[in-house]
């Protein structure tokens, strides 16, 4: 599904929505569920597990584990729900539900996230960080590299830049992206990025709106 050197898409939109220093997330942690939300069903895609029936709605093909913990978990949950399914009902369901947890243990399995116990006066403090704080920056760059250089997206970063666009990630990511290379990425995504994940990052934006008017 992704190179060697390249996490799942979900992966990387986690990493790319974080401060690798101070592990501040860059949007609203609600926003942050619907694209990993988002990212997940995504991954379903590109195992051929889920097909899109409708601009709005997809169904179940193979319900046979991926081999991926996190993909294999969703992909349980809606194998067990009767279909066809709603984007706009499972993107914010996901979001809200496992979709953050999934993708923490995720990069906890791959050693990219690390648990990092603090003593305080009144106790100790766990929390997550970045075992290399330069990681965060790696799927935006990777992808401001390919534009600026008039090379082509994989379908992947295709699909990844279109999910920072659906929850405003972009604002931080891209914002050194000028006019020709903004121009590249519509392009881009006008002609060879298939259908089914065009509706589904429109659907991951519909969700990303009211949680980020409610955040």
């Amino acid at each position: 599904m992704t190179s060697p050197q390249q996490l799942p898409p979900a992966d990387d939109f986690y990493l790319a929505a974080h401060d690798g220093i101070g592990g501040r997330t860059l949007i609203a942690d609600r926003v942050l569920g619907v694209g990993l939300a988002a990212g997940l069903l995504g991954e379903l895609m590109f195992w051929r597990r889920i097909q899109s029936v409708s601009e709005t709605a997809f169904q179940v093909v193979d319900p046979q584990p991926t081999g991926d913990q996190a993909a294999s978990a969703v992909l349980g949950r809606l194998a067990g729900t009767a279909g066809p399914h709603d984007l706009r009902q499972w993107i914010p369901h996901l979001a809200a539900g496992p979709a953050t947890e999934l993708i923490e243990h995720r990069l906890l399995a791959a050693g990219v996230l690390r648990r990092e116990t603090k003593r305080r006066l009144l106790g100790t403090n766990t929390s997550l960080v970045f075992d290399d704080p330069r990681s965060t920056g790696q799927p935006a760059v990777r992808i401001r590299t390919r534009l600026s250089y008039n090379q082509p997206l994989d379908t992947v970063d295709l699909m990844l830049a279109g999910l920072f666009l659906a929850t405003g990630l972009d604002e931080m990511v891209f914002d050194t992206l000028n006019p020709r290379d903004r121009a590249r990425l519509s392009d881009q995504f006008r002609r060879n990025l298939p259908q089914p994940l065009h509706h589904l990052v429109g659907c991951a934006r519909a969700a990303a709106m009211p949680a980020a008017v409610g955040s």
